[in-house]
């Protein structure tokens, strides 16, 4: 990466990119095994669908409002756009509690979202309850994983000042629709 580029995205202490569709990817991609082994992990919680798209998205997004990620707040992943999710609803976002466009089980997961993010050990039997009669036991272990791996990569992504490329990424995270 040239130290003059105009268009810097990545941060600039960081010696070397390696090739990629993404300033995402041609970071990670310094780690090639990590980087597969990244967007694979990734798929899995979108192909698996042992939480809604819709929710999912909904919550990887309120992760990146309470971490402050703006690069992560302008992605979007396909697999939430194709199941209906919407730029109305996600305008609501920070008003999930008493917006009337979500759902019981979408409230269900933001919160238990927000816990993890503001407090992990805060979270409550209640709130895992409640998760569980929307999701299945399975379905809150697939959350919270996901939520793990959306709050540690958007940090990551803010420490190395990534800046997204694209729009619309696939389940993978790599480029999708735009």
């Amino acid at each position: 990466m040239s130290g003059a580029s105009a268009q810097r995205t990545v941060a600039s202490w960081l010696p070397a990119a390696a090739p990629g569709p993404t300033a995402f990817d041609r970071v990670l991609g310094l780690c090639p095994d990590l980087c597969a082994d990244y967007h694979a992990f990734l798929a899995l919680f979108w192909t698996r669908r042992s939480v809604d798209a819709v929710v999912l998205e909904l919550c990887r997004l309120r992760v990146a409002q309470l971490v402050g990620c703006e690069a992560e707040l302008r992605l979007r992943y396909e697999p939430a756009r194709a199941a209906g999710l919407d730029e109305a609803k996600i305008a609501l976002l920070d008003r999930w509690p008493t917006a009337a466009t979500f759902t019981d089980a979408e409230r269900s997961c933001l919160a238990y979202a927000e816990q993890f993010v503001l407090d992990v050990h805060g979270i409550t039997d209640a709130q895992a309850t409640e998760v569980t009669a929307h999701l299945t036991p399975a379905g809150l272990v697939a959350l919270t994983e996901a939520l793990a791996l959306f709050e540690g990569f958007a940090r990551f992504r803010m420490m190395l000042d990534i800046v997204p490329e694209a729009l619309v990424l696939a389940a993978d995270g790599r480029p999708g629709a735009r």
